[in-house]
């Protein structure tokens, strides 16, 4: 069927534009950041270790919510193709979101008596809050994908994950301090506390957003919920740069596979306390920033195939470095390689799946793409945590994350950068 016709798009609201720029920046780099405070590689490993959590439950940590994120966006992708305007869902949904860690927070420090229950406490505030944002972040991709320009997409989210990491260098500090003045259940309680305030600040920066008309609105799929259900594979089938753009993010979940274990065995090589996680939270956020930039500038002059090149080469430099080094410096030069690459692979992996995918049906092909890349991450971080397990070999890990980097590598060669085709 033809495309309704609608007011301008964009392009001819600069002003509001630049508005709703600065505001998608502040939103995220203010969620994220205040996830520092929790930061999934770093401080939930430990965390759960001290807990009494196993390799399986470490390994998955810094998946957890990412996964989380993109089970439920599968399936609320058809009701979000039938809406023409997407903020009062974004932030309905977005406010549930951020409650478990304010609710995780209260009980950790008034129920001194959590015993085996903290555990599960803290494993599965990210896991609901995932959840839950997982049935808004689908229309807030299309949301932020009408307001935000194609060229300096990778920009803004550049700039997200710079004002990101301003924050989470702080909050390095701050972890450091709770974790040796606080330690135990009140230090926890006090981080989930912290963390809620900015993802708060994060929701209310998102509110000033004004959100624009589509140049066109594309009608979705008619039929029952189950026949969508039966049509995504065909769909997807007919989209083979999509397919091998999959098969490249499985491969290359080498990051996540490597850094559940790096806390662990950097504390464990240097005999350190705890509390150094707060070190690693910081270098690894100086990495971030220079990462970054780079993306911000070689995504707009390249777009995000490159990005993604640059991350894997980078990922299995990081393995080969944290496998070889045993000094304190040498940790903290691995983590902020890891923040360097990681965010390169972020921007990348955003820029070039917005761009492959084809407008008309954009909402339900990357709730497709997050559907398997939740697979791919908790695939990949349950292989390293079953090696782990059997072999209590970090090595082992590494070296696979890094042969996983390089097939990823291979199979981002045969997708074409998609910039200027369409």
């Amino acid at each position: 069927m033809p495309p309704d016709s609608a007011p301008p798009t964009h392009q001819h609201h600069p002003q509001v534009v630049r508005r709703n720029f600065i505001c998608h920046c502040l939103e995220g780099g203010l969620y994220m950041g205040g996830a520092a405070f929790l930061h999934p590689e770093t401080v939930m490993p430990k965390m759960v270790q001290q807990l009494g959590g196993g390799p399986a439950i470490i390994a998955i940590m810094p998946a957890v919510l990412p996964a989380a994120f993109a089970l439920a966006g599968l399936f609320v992708s058809p009701l979000v193709e039938r809406l023409r305007r997407f903020k009062l869902w974004v932030m309905s949904f977005g406010v549930l979101q951020r409650l478990p860690y304010l609710i995780t927070g209260l009980l950790l420090w008034f129920w001194q008596d959590a015993g085996p229950w903290l555990l599960p406490a803290v494993v599965l505030t990210p896991v609901v809050s995932g959840l839950i944002g997982g049935v808004g972040v689908v229309a807030w991709m299309e949301m932020v994908t009408r307001m935000v320009p194609e060229r300096v997409r990778a920009a803004g989210w550049a700039a997200r994950y710079i004002t990101q990491a301003c924050i989470g260098m702080a909050a390095g500090a701050v972890i450091l301090q709770v974790l040796t003045h606080l330690p135990g259940q009140r230090g926890y309680a006090l981080l989930h506390l912290i963390a809620f305030g900015f993802l708060l600040l994060s929701w209310l920066a998102q509110a000033f957003m004004k959100e624009l008309p589509a140049a066109h609105h594309y009608h979705p799929h008619e039929g029952s919920y189950w026949s969508y259900l039966r049509s995504l594979p065909g769909m997807l089938k007919g989209q083979p740069q999509l397919l091998k753009l999959i098969a490249a993010r499985f491969t290359g979940t080498g990051y996540f596979m490597v850094v559940s274990f790096l806390t662990l065995h950097a504390l464990h090589a240097m005999g350190r306390p705890e509390a150094d996680v707060g070190h690693f939270v910081s270098f690894q956020y100086i990495g971030t920033i220079l990462g970054s930039v780079l993306a911000a500038w070689l995504g707009y002059h390249q777009g995000g195939k490159m990005l993604l090149i640059l991350s894997r080469i980078t990922c299995a430099g990081m393995c080969l470095w944290a496998s070889l080094t045993h000094s304190f410096s040498g940790f903290n030069a691995a983590f902020f390689v890891y923040g360097f690459g990681s965010y390169l692979d972020r921007v990348g992996d955003l820029t070039l799946a917005a761009e492959l995918c084809p407008p008309e049906r954009r909402s339900t092909l990357l709730a497709i793409l997050g559907f398997c890349n939740a697979a791919s991450l908790m695939l990949g971080t349950s292989l390293g945590g079953l090696i782990y397990a059997m072999s209590s070999s970090f090595y082992l890990v590494a070296g696979l994350a890094a042969v996983m980097a390089v097939v990823s590598i291979l199979i981002l060669r045969g997708i074409p950068e998609p910039r200027g085709q369409r």
